[in-house]
């Protein structure tokens, strides 16, 4: 793997306070020579997915004779899963340390998975994210929680013993409210019990194209003339207008008298994550998301497509900011259409966890020989 880059794109955007993490779903991303090509030239963090990397070891004939070793030793699929990803996960984490060490831990994370089917069960998510913290055993790793009712609680336990946190699968603004108070509850309790708050650091991961793709279905479903009309200008919007939104939150917590104690003690603040930034609609620029949401304290995750599209045209100018007047205006548009954003994100998590538990559970059962 190797994309020839012009360097200076990437640390654009660097100039811009955002940071550029690789979607990764292949374990070839991560063991290839080119991955700390990608490094030097910008890259500051990874995030991989269970389902990809899952999938591609049962596909790729590369592991076939370690997979069968582990299954003849009765290694179960997720256990073949967990002996063929730590090696990877941890030279990753290794390539990226360099970067973790001279950004204080802002950067040089590998974002892991926990089992989808945690989801809702708090004490076997954190007993999952301790198991996963201490055998990877690097200290630049963050571990992906999603962000459920019992998620949320989960966040507040690892986080508060010092663990890295990803709160992952946010689709709205009132569930990134409930991650970030999480995220400062944690702090505090660190605070009150006299431990340090530098060390650890989490992201809020604002997942970008499932918006769109269900707000779009809804607006495509109207068919009374005016409205369909109007519908039609709105598609594509949503998205981008609750990343804007989102940040103008995340904005007003660090300007907060509550978050002004936690800075005294070294506290990192919980940047957004911008994910699932690949392009789904034809109608949409493949760098649409990229070129829309750059702003600082921001992390932009990009698979190797949107990366080589990005590279090849896309632009380097703060745009996190910009229009917020109409972001406002179009919420109360799509209200009007009948589209209420906080019942679409409650769907889309809900939505998500069932699917990617499927995912889950057909790529680890590949992982047999006798799949």
């Amino acid at each position: 793997m190797r994309i020839e880059v012009g360097a200076s794109r990437l640390y654009d955007l660097q100039g811009f306070g955002q940071s550029v993490w690789l979607d990764c779903n292949h374990p070839r991303s991560l063991a290839s020579p080119g991955f700390p090509h990608l490094i030097r030239d910008g890259i500051a963090g990874v995030d991989s997915n269970l389902v990809g990397l899952a999938a591609a070891y049962a596909e790729d004939s590369t592991y076939r004779e370690s997979i069968a070793g582990l299954s003849a030793a009765g290694a179960t699929p997720r256990q073949i899963y967990e002996h063929l990803s730590i090696e990877d996960l941890r030279h990753a984490a290794d390539c990226l340390r360099r970067v973790y060490n001279n950004s204080s831990g802002r950067d040089g994370y590998v974002s892991v998975d926990l089992a989808p089917s945690l989801a809702d069960d708090a004490d076997g998510t954190e007993s999952e994210a301790v198991h996963l913290w201490s055998v990877i055993d690097r200290p630049n790793i963050m571990i992906k929680v999603p962000a459920t009712d019992a998620g949320l609680l989960a966040m507040r336990r690892l986080i508060s013993a010092g663990l890295n946190v990803n709160a992952t699968l946010i689709f709205g603004a009132r569930r990134y409210r409930a991650v970030i108070d999480a995220y400062l509850g944690a702090l505090e309790k660190r605070v009150a019990e006299g431990l340090p708050l530098g060390s650890v650091a989490s992201v809020a991961s604002v997942f970008l194209g499932p918006i769109d793709s269900a707000v779009n279905r809804e607006l495509d479903a109207i068919q009374q003339p005016a409205k369909a009309a109007h519908a039609k200008r709105l598609r594509g919007k949503a998205a981008v207008a609750v990343a804007q939104f989102v940040y103008q939150r995340y904005r007003s917590v660090v300007a907060s008298p509550r978050w002004q104690p936690l800075a005294a003690h070294h506290a990192k603040t919980q940047r957004l994550l911008w994910a699932s930034t690949d392009i789904n609609d034809a109608a949409d620029s493949d760098v649409k998301y990229v070129n829309d949401l750059i702003g600082r304290d921001t992390v932009m995750t990009m698979s190797l497509n949107t990366l080589s599209a990005y590279l090849d045209h896309g632009a380097a100018t703060p745009t996190l900011e910009r229009n917020l007047l109409e972001v406002l205006a179009l919420f109360g548009e799509l209200e009007a259409l009948g589209i209420d954003l906080d019942r679409v994100s409650t769907q889309l998590e809900r939505e998500n966890i069932d699917v990617i538990s499927a995912g889950v559970n057909t790529a680890l059962t590949r992982l047999s020989p006798a799949a």
